[in-house]
């Protein structure tokens, strides 16, 4: 089977307990389509886990984006910007819990993964990216759907994260978050990593487009 998950942002409770959820096993293949790290403890941790499994795939977000700028590639100031969101647990973690060759490690992995996929499941092709279909790699992690907007392919589905899903659908009622469904475009951020009792991880299966949530 085949799974795509979100916006885990250090939450490895929910990460550990959806991969029960779904019985993950090594025939199964998992993508992660960004922001593992930051907001909550445990990105590392969950970053170390899925370098460990050859079966799950992962795309930058722009979260990994923002720790590859200031510890790999040293751009100034971006450190503010990581820090202001929500990268500090991650930035202690690898400077100071990890040995240095762990955290190279890490930032080597980040470095090369890629801005989207695109993959086919049961005859039907699936466009994994991030933030949002783009011309460049910032506009492919940073970018946003148009709740409103046109397909943006005829014959491709687009899955991203990057959104919380309460700030695309209409219906603002208080309850738990849940994959958006939009126009050619699916969206699985369903909040984890903030502070609302209404987020979850969400987790879309592309063999039958079935939901799980933890």
């Amino acid at each position: 089977m085949i799974y795509c998950i979100s916006d885990i942002h250090g939450e490895l409770d929910r990460y550990q307990a959806m991969l029960e959820k779904i019985n993950f096993s090594d025939e199964d293949t998992l993508y992660v389509i960004g922001d593992v790290i930051d907001r909550k403890p445990h990105g590392v941790d969950i970053l170390l886990d899925i370098m460990s499994r050859p079966n799950v795939k992962m795309i930058m977000g722009n979260h990994e984006n923002l720790a590859l700028a200031d510890l790999f590639y040293r751009v100034e100031g971006v450190r503010r910007v990581w820090q202001n969101n929500g990268g500090s647990s991650t930035r202690n973690d690898l400077i100071y819990k990890r040995p240095r060759k762990d955290m190279n490690k890490i930032l080597r992995y980040l470095r090369d993964l890629p801005d989207h996929l695109e993959i086919e499941v049961n005859g039907r092709v699936f466009h994994l990216v991030h933030g949002f279909v783009g011309e460049n790699t910032d506009e492919r992690i940073w970018g946003r759907p148009d709740i409103y907007g046109e397909a943006p392919f005829a014959d491709k589905t687009v899955i991203i994260g990057h959104t919380p899903t309460i700030f695309l659908r209409e219906d603002k009622e208080e309850k738990p978050l849940t994959i958006w469904h939009g126009n050619g475009v699916i969206c699985i951020d369903c909040g984890c990593g903030n502070e609302s009792d209404l987020r979850r991880l969400a987790c879309l299966r592309l063999d039958d487009m079935k939901e799980f949530y933890v």
